[in-house]
């Protein structure tokens, strides 16, 4: 808490540097959600097309209920298509190494899916496909919780329904609506799931 408060009070005062205040309030205390929250619109507005992504969903499922849920489905659904935007005019031997790389490496993969659009569908195909290869090519290495929770979700049949939460209410909430009235049974086991549990990221996967 005391990490992100200084950081507020940093960036207030215009000053950068009040990111690694927030990371270093991630790393210390990786359970409290305000400085993903903090970090995830600092890397939006920046070249980075990846920590965004991260930080912003961890904390969606820290806080999925919170004033700022609509803010930052909306920072990932553009997060997204900036990074298959510029995807294809990358060169994959000057990405970032470690996590950030491999990260990078698995989503430029699934760039021929980008065909057909970017939305709460399209996304749910290319992040299944993210998983299965995160989990075969990555995991051993990056052990990641929130990847974890994704590849419950997709074998509990709940990942598409997630997908749609965010994505799909920030892309066209009255879309969404009609898609939970289509899919009724798979909306009410998400909502129930969930309500049901706590999201955490524990300690020793800070790999920024």
């Amino acid at each position: 808490m005391l990490y992100n408060g200084y950081g507020e009070l940093l960036w207030a005062q215009k000053q950068f540097n009040a990111i690694q205040q927030w990371e270093k309030g991630i790393e210390t205390d990786p359970s409290y959600p305000r400085n993903y929250y903090n970090a995830c619109r600092y890397y939006y507005f920046t070249t980075d097309r990846v920590w965004s992504l991260i930080y912003g969903e961890i904390y969606l499922n820290m806080e999925p209920f919170g004033s700022a849920t609509p803010e930052i489905k909306d920072i990932l659904l553009e997060g997204y298509k900036k990074l298959f935007t510029e995807a294809s005019s990358t060169d994959p031997k000057k990405e970032n190494t470690g996590f950030a790389g491999a990260f990078l490496k698995a989503m430029h993969a699934q760039l021929p899916q980008t065909l057909y659009g970017l939305n709460a569908e399209t996304l749910t195909m290319i992040r299944t496909r993210f998983i299965l290869d995160w989990f075969e090519q990555h995991q051993t290495q990056f052990p990641y919780k929130l990847f974890e929770y994704q590849q419950q979700l997709l074998r509990s049949g709940l990942f598409n329904a997630y997908n749609q939460w965010i994505f799909g209410s920030a892309q066209n909430l009255q879309q969404y609506n009609r898609w939970i009235n289509a899919h009724p049974e798979e909306y009410e086991a998400f909502t129930r799931f969930q309500r049901s549990r706590v999201f955490k990221m524990p300690e020793g996967q800070f790999y920024k």
